[in-house]
């Protein structure tokens, strides 16, 4: 098989790690199964810089990364070494059977570019639904994408072909809203994948396992420069319609004015003129006026 035949054949999953991370060698095992060809890369948090590129554990390459990396970095950084024309990214904290993992994979191969996973409704400890997922189910909807509920790229497992990684950016890939603007805007071909209890296990970690998770206001601040960046190419409403609002005659003369932006009438109605829509009177409404007009002559 000649090189360019395997790079198109061969997976390359992605995980990002800490120096403290557990259960990673059950992972790598695990996505060394994903296909016949696969390559695993860890990137891994506060690794000196001197191990990089030559060093392998459990048959994975092992890439270095800042300390202060969050995971979204990590896939980035990833992304770069990467050699297959399929990119899986995992999550060190959550182990997934083979099976729920080759879903992601079959769907690239039944013509997506992007398989995200199902975002389901991850709950506070008062049954409300978190602020992260309120933020990824937003952009969604001003994406025009609102079948992705609360899907993000902030959340593994995912995966994208090498046309996608293109299209996006593998640079892009850290601040993972502003990625998914750029996937919708390139008009990529995105669906979900439900990949099993990530909901649940993700519920069971406390921050404090969580060295490489992003802080709330973080995740905020890039969400909103994501919709920034959506604005951008679209109108002020992010291409949503404005109701029966006419928000031009706001600055047309007249006293009506104010009323004509929720009640335009056509000119051949009105003539040349805007005006407001009025209600005719009831036949009731009518009679009275006529009668007190007759009773007063």
């Amino acid at each position: 098989m000649d090189s360019q035949n395997y790079a198109q054949s061969l997976v390359s999953v992605i995980i990002p790690t800490h120096g403290g991370a557990r259960n990673v060698e059950r992972l790598v095992h695990i996505a060394k199964q994903v296909a016949l060809a696969t390559e695993v890369i860890i990137v891994c948090a506060g690794l000196p810089p001197h191990a990089a590129d030559s060093e392998y554990v459990w048959g994975a390459k092992v890439v270095p990364a800042s300390e202060q990396a969050t995971a979204s970095e990590c896939r980035a950084i990833g992304a770069q070494h990467a050699q297959g024309n399929v990119l899986l990214f995992l999550e060190e904290g959550i182990t997934l059977p083979l099976g729920s993992l080759k879903k992601y994979t079959a769907a690239l191969l039944k013509g997506y570019d992007l398989v995200l996973s199902a975002g389901g409704r991850v709950l506070t400890t008062k049954g409300k639904l978190s602020s992260e997922r309120c933020a990824y189910a937003l952009l969604n909807h001003l994406l025009g994408q609102k079948q992705l509920g609360s899907a993000s790229l902030e959340k593994a497992p995912f995966a994208l072909n090498r046309k996608a990684l293109e299209a996006i950016g593998q640079h892009h890939l850290h601040v993972p809203a502003a990625a998914l603007v750029r996937a919708v805007q390139k008009a990529l071909a995105i669906t979900l994948v439900t990949s099993g209890s990530t909901g649940q296990a993700a519920r069971k970690r406390s921050a404090a396992n969580q060295p490489l998770a992003k802080k709330q206001a973080l995740i905020f601040q890039e969400h909103g420069e994501a919709i920034q960046l959506l604005l951008q190419d679209k109108d002020v409403r992010g291409a949503l319609p404005d109701g029966e609002r006419h928000r031009i005659l706001v600055q047309a003369p007249g006293l009506l004015h104010l009323r004509s932006v929720f009640y335009q009438e056509s000119r051949e109605k009105e003539g040349d003129e805007w005006g407001a829509k009025r209600k005719e009177r009831p036949k009731r409404t009518r009679k009275r006026a006529q009668s007190r007009k007759k009773r007063s002559h």
